[in-house]
């Protein structure tokens, strides 16, 4: 991932040079979002998000849709929707919600489950944590549609509430992929409406995979941020065979913001292995026992 930071620095080394006014800016993102190249369209879109301005909205909800008439082309990518989705996210205006969804119903019906321990390929969608589109174990080139329709729906629960977005927040909760899944439990958590929190629980019930399981209860960790029942299932996520599983336990206990949770961090800390999930398990513990104000 050092092409993130690479990148990172460099937009904000460079974007000063640019005046949020400036028409030629706009214009020469425009053309670049009609690249050839992926991480050309992707830098595109980070300049338009790291603006103050929404001037450049309009111009991410382009790309987000795609283009009909050159269906394999690199502005269709899957990992073109993913960060224009998130993007939009960042941006916060309510007029990507209509696109956001019905991008969503146009990608997610081709979006089939599949039994875990199968050897997949990147078209499969999200697998184990052996996947090349695996929901945090994933390069930049390597995002699959499942994952864009993921980050499609964590921003429309991030975005202004409407009744559209909810049903399809709700319709997706009962998706047959379960990473779609796990991701409308998400977007329930980023809506932080109590509202979700009955479909929450009947998904919990009915819920066999793990990942999916810790994402539902982390959305309703989140909600309630109560020390009770779902609090202790939480923590015992944080064992869980699967890396990715115990990322998930952790940011959980992170949403949950209670300073009891951070034992249970310091804990898993002691155990874990996994570079990754180690970096994300002594973040949220440091953002646990860190003084903020109320």
């Amino acid at each position: 991932m050092k092409f993130q930071y690479v990148l990172l620095l460099f937009i904000l080394g460079n974007i000063g040079l640019y005046s949020e006014t400036d028409g030629t800016f706009f214009e020469t993102q425009r053309k670049r979002l009609n690249s050839s190249d992926i991480f050309e369209i992707r830098d595109a879109i980070d300049r338009l998000t790291f603006i103050k301005s929404n001037r450049g909205v309009r111009d991410i909800l382009s790309v987000l849709e795609g283009n009909p008439n050159f269906p394999t082309s690199e502005t269709n990518a899957p990992a073109v929707k993913f960060y224009a989705s998130r993007a939009l996210a960042k941006k916060g205006d309510k007029i990507a919600v209509p696109i956001l969804i019905k991008t969503f119903q146009n990608e997610s019906p081709k979006l089939v489950e599949h039994n875990p321990p199968k050897q997949r390929k990147i078209i499969d969608g999200v697998a184990d944590r052996h996947s090349n589109s695996s929901p945090y174990f994933y390069e930049d080139g390597e995002i699959s549609m499942v994952l864009a329709c993921g980050e499609i729906l964590r921003a429309l629960g991030s975005l202004p509430f409407s009744e559209e977005s909810e049903k399809t927040i709700k319709q997706a909760l009962a998706h047959p992929n379960f990473y779609i899944r796990s991701s409308a439990a998400d977007a329930m958590y980023e809506s932080k409406r109590k509202e979700f929190l009955p479909s929450l629980s009947e998904a919990l019930g009915k819920e066999q995979i793990p990942y999916a399981r810790i994402a539902i209860l982390a959305g309703i960790v989140g909600i309630e941020r109560l020390p009770n029942q779902n609090f202790k299932s939480v923590t015992e996520f944080l064992s869980d065979l699967d890396p990715e599983v115990r990322k998930k336990a952790s940011e959980a206990l992170r949403r949950l913001d209670l300073r009891i949770a951070a034992p249970y961090l310091e804990k898993a800390i002691q155990l874990e292995n996994h570079p990754m999930v180690l970096s994300q398990m002594k973040e949220d513990h440091s953002y646990l026992i860190s003084f903020r104000s109320p």
